[in-house]
């Protein structure tokens, strides 16, 4: 997925030796994008790890998928975004060139393998919660999402071998010469049946498989999940306060699922193109398009804390419990709320007997 391995090789926007450079907008422009990705996921993504291991109420089994999410998004920053955005500056722009030959696309591969399938996790994770809740009492455990999460990180990588297979540094020219790590299959049909297993097993198959969860969702929606045994109302104000804080949780599942589909969709999709499409040519114009679905897929390693924090009312609290020297004017407005909420929550305490089931249940 790297920017100039296809078209910037062979003068695309390059010049031969003795012509006067252009400034180019992108030489600056991506690489500050691509710098301002990286503080806003690292700071974010940093963030959301160190609540959910600082709060025990917030070890909950969808947060242990979402604390495995942020590390992928922390790994791929790490490891894909400031080496790709050397790839940009002329190699005249010594500060921004590394002179070494980097290779981002295995640790690319892993990460967003892991990404997808932590994103289906966490999809059928709220489908079996909503769809069968008392099961889910029992099952849904944060020991269980934890061995799910090491299972996800040693299935992305089996599933990635094969782009190691077909690594090769090769010279290049891009505003004079340099080297790229690329990949080279031994013929056009190696290169369309890996592309083709890649868009597959990285977007198509986890995308469809999350909307099948959610299908089933919708159709669950609206039902009771417990026929209460009596019309006492704190039973019923519980039953209603668990509905609504399910519905909050997948609603934030289903906007980050939709965030990854939209920043991810364009460069999957434009791979897959100029792979597949016979008339394709490289051009000055097919390389901003892929520029701009490169910068939105790396975008969404960084949006996801952001998402936490607008729309998750755990991460809410718990970030004002972690850093309550930037929450004070609103300490005293919650009060009363939050003296509500833990008096609902003892209650759903001592009617089940088992406060570590009802917590997970409800998140």
């Amino acid at each position: 997925l790297h920017p100039q391995c296809s078209e910037g090789r062979g003068g695309v926007g390059g010049q031969e030796d003795g012509e006067q450079h252009p400034f180019l907008t992108d030489a600056w422009l991506v690489p500050l994008f691509f710098s301002l990705i990286m503080l806003v996921g690292l700071v974010g993504n940093s963030l959301v790890i160190y609540v959910i291991s600082k709060h025990r109420q917030m070890r909950t089994a969808t947060n242990f998928y979402i604390a495995n999410l942020a590390a992928t998004d922390i790994t791929f920053l790490v490891c894909c975004v400031p080496f790709t955005a050397t790839l940009y500056p002329p190699p005249w722009l010594d500060l921004w060139r590394l002179h070494v030959t980097v290779s981002t696309t295995p640790p690319d591969q892993v990460t967003v393998q892991a990404t997808c399938i932590t994103l289906t996790a966490m999809s059928g994770d709220r489908c079996y919660v909503t769809v069968y809740p008392l099961k889910s009492l029992r099952h849904r455990t944060p020991r269980v999402a934890m061995i799910v999460s090491v299972c996800i990180w040693i299935g992305s990588f089996i599933l990635s071998i094969p782009i190691f297979l077909y690594q090769h540094i090769e010279e290049g020219y891009w505003y004079g010469p340099r080297q790229y790590c690329v990949d080279r299959f031994p013929s056009k049909t190696h290169e369309r049946a890996y592309i083709l297993y890649q868009f597959i097993a990285a977007y198509l198959l986890p995308v469809l498989t999350i909307s099948f969860c959610y299908t089933l969702m919708v159709k669950r929606v609206g039902r009771p999940t417990v026929e209460p045994v009596d019309n006492n109302y704190q039973v019923n104000l519980l039953s209603e306060r668990t509905i609504s804080i399910r519905s909050k949780v997948s609603r934030m599942v289903v906007v980050i699922v939709l965030l990854f589909t939209v920043c991810w969709g364009p460069i999957q999709f434009f791979v897959l193109f100029q792979s597949f499409y016979p008339q394709y040519q490289p051009n000055y114009a097919t390389y901003k398009i892929k520029t701009w679905a490169n910068c939105m897929s790396y975008a969404n390693s960084s949006v996801n804390p952001i998402i936490y924090g607008f729309m998750g009312a755990s991460f809410q609290k718990s970030f004002r419990k972690t850093f309550p020297f930037l929450f004070k004017h609103r300490i005293r407005d919650n009060s009363t709320v939050s003296r509500t909420a833990n008096a609902e929550i003892k209650f759903v305490a001592a009617e089940e007997g088992n406060n570590n089931n009802v917590v997970s249940g409800i998140e």
